[in-house]
């Protein structure tokens, strides 16, 4: 499914590419601005019932109290209410099951440029390997894998994508930065994107904290995936492509604006519900 979801974006991402002039960062700024866009629909929704389940917290922490020990009332009684207040418990995990399949994806394209975006024929595929292999590598063979592994450095040795955007190398690592060998040291300002993707990844666990309808006995247990977050986004930021990391930071820059506008869409619309 993955590598289906992969072929799509990246036909979409090779249309963008070819519409901006060939560029391929900012074709990935474009993209991740028009994923965005499609998802607002059902981030609208996620949003909603998260709110919708924050009014009805305290109903719910009463029933709770109320029937502890008796699991199947407690149900019984929980779904009442749900059905009353006609709020869908499962509603705030849809944009989070959409997007899951949805970032591995992306993963798969900047890291096989060739295969996603250029859709380079097998074949093709190979022979571009093969010279990567010998006059590189110093090897008289490549494998399948291994082409997969090095066909950033392909596309850049046969110049198939200009990756070059505002002087940066969207196919470059951050972790290349402290390379040992200096041919393949990178621009120490990429560094930046790991570190603002953890200052961003805290932003939002915070306002998830808010808008959050969980008791503070669940926001404990919860504690512990909310630190590792914003850990995980600077890591993967900072040994991914730097077009995964741009994609993840203008994602979550992106996400928190999204968050404010549906947020102030919610209170409008309570409002006009309450005046009437």
């Amino acid at each position: 499914m993955i590598k289906f979801i992969a072929e799509i974006l990246g036909a979409l991402i090779r249309l963008i590419y070819n519409i901006v002039g060939e560029n391929y960062g900012l074709s990935i700024i474009i993209f991740t601005v028009l994923t965005k866009l499609l998802m607002f629909p059902v981030t609208y929704k996620q949003e909603k019932a998260m709110h919708e389940m924050k009014k009805v917290a305290p109903l719910e922490k009463e029933i709770r109290e109320k029937y502890k020990g008796n699991n199947e009332k407690m149900a019984e009684e929980l779904t009442k209410m749900y059905s009353e207040h006609k709020i869908n418990p499962a509603g705030g995990c849809l944009s989070m099951l959409i997007q899951i399949p949805l970032i591995f994806a992306i993963f798969a394209i900047v890291k096989q440029p060739l295969t996603y975006i250029m859709q380079v024929p097998q074949d093709q595929m190979m022979k571009y390997g093969q010279e990567y292999a010998v006059e590189y590598l110093n090897k008289e063979s490549i494998t399948e894998r291994e082409i997969k592994a090095y066909e950033i450095e392909i596309a850049d040795n046969k110049d198939l994508i200009n990756m070059d955007f505002i002087g940066l190398d969207f196919g470059a690592k951050p972790s290349d930065t402290f390379a040992k060998d200096e041919s393949k040291r990178t621009n120490p300002i990429i560094l930046l994107i790991p570190i603002l993707s953890v200052v961003l990844a805290v932003v939002q666990n915070e306002i998830n904290k808010k808008n959050s309808a969980m008791t503070k006995e669940q926001m404990e247990q919860q504690k512990g995936m909310m630190t590792m977050m914003p850990i995980l986004s600077g890591y993967i930021s900072y040994v991914m492509p730097l077009a995964l990391g741009v994609y993840w930071l203008i994602g979550s820059v992106l996400q928190i604006i999204t968050h404010l506008i549906i947020n102030l869409m919610l209170k409008k619309s309570t409002i006009m519900i309450g005046g009437k």
